[in-house]
């Protein structure tokens, strides 16, 4: 009788404690995938240098070794380009894949602006190029929204104060839009494009008071920039086109709202740490 009676009390603890024993492990809110557009804390905002490359194709000066004029030819040679953007955007977890990872969709709205320096390169009977003295310069804004997916592991994976560092690989496809112009030639208007290119990036993540990250983003494809089919002014003598056939993004970003993150935050009831618990 005496062991009947010990085991409901034993029962009765267990049931009211059950729930709490329960929470304990998935204390997690459920969280629709869309409402994460409306979650400041997944922001992040940033900026940095963009360096680019494409080609040139056009008439071109031909100057002898004294620098005497010789005449035209046709040339196509490889140009690089600097500049600087700016993006905001976000993750959108999707599927957890342990207690600190997930997958995650991304979708960012990004600006940039880079120059293309000396177009009107002289090309040399020895087969080498040199600056003209005036030079022709274009400049190049871009519009792009990269859509992909990341693997994220780490502190901006599940939003959580307790780890200090972060790590993301993705990929996906980054449409874009292009307005590209000749600064120094009042004539000329400016040439729209648009394309579709793959990229793939890494972000290294770093929470100190909030989760800041340095990211490098790299597209690849060939995105008409400009084609101009007449001599303009002075400056050359024929038509000529350029294109962009890759460019790099090494940014630092910032979660600006991270510092409001309840570190045992999480989007889904995947079988999580406690609260009080500590990373192995």
């Amino acid at each position: 009788m005496k062991l009947i009676r010990k085991a409901c009390i034993v029962f009765a603890i267990l049931f009211v404690l059950m729930p709490d024993m329960v929470m304990a492990q998935y204390q997690h809110t459920v969280s629709p995938f869309l409402s994460n557009f409306r979650n400041l804390k997944r922001y992040e905002i940033g900026g940095g240098l963009v360096m680019a490359s494409g080609n040139f194709t056009g008439v071109v000066r031909v100057n002898g070794s004294n620098g005497l004029y010789r005449g035209d030819t046709t040339a196509k040679r490889a140009i690089s380009s600097m500049g600087f953007g700016g993006t905001i955007g976000l993750a959108l977890p999707f599927k957890a894949t342990g207690h600190i990872s997930c997958w995650a969709a991304t979708i960012h709205l990004v600006g940039n602006m880079n120059t293309w320096a000396d177009l009107n390169q002289t090309y040399g009977t020895d087969g080498s190029y040199k600056a003209d003295p005036t030079p022709l310069n274009a400049t190049t804004m871009q519009i792009a929204l990269p859509i992909g997916i990341d693997y994220k592991l780490g502190t901006d994976a599940i939003l959580t104060k307790r780890l200090p560092l972060g790590l993301a690989l993705g990929a996906g496809i980054m449409p874009q839009f292009t307005m590209t112009t000749l600064p120094d030639v009042s004539s000329f208007e400016a040439q729209y494009g648009y394309g579709f290119t793959p990229y793939a990036k890494l972000d290294l993540s770093f929470f100190t008071a909030f989760c800041w990250k340095l990211r490098f983003m790299y597209a690849a494809g060939n995105i008409n920039l400009l084609d101009v089919n007449r001599k303009v002014g002075t400056y050359n003598d024929g038509p000529f086109t350029i294109s962009s056939s890759g460019h790099l993004m090494a940014s630092l970003i910032i979660m600006p709202f991270s510092g409001g993150w309840r570190e045992w935050a999480w989007w889904n009831t995947y079988d999580t740490y406690n609260q009080h618990d500590k990373f192995n």
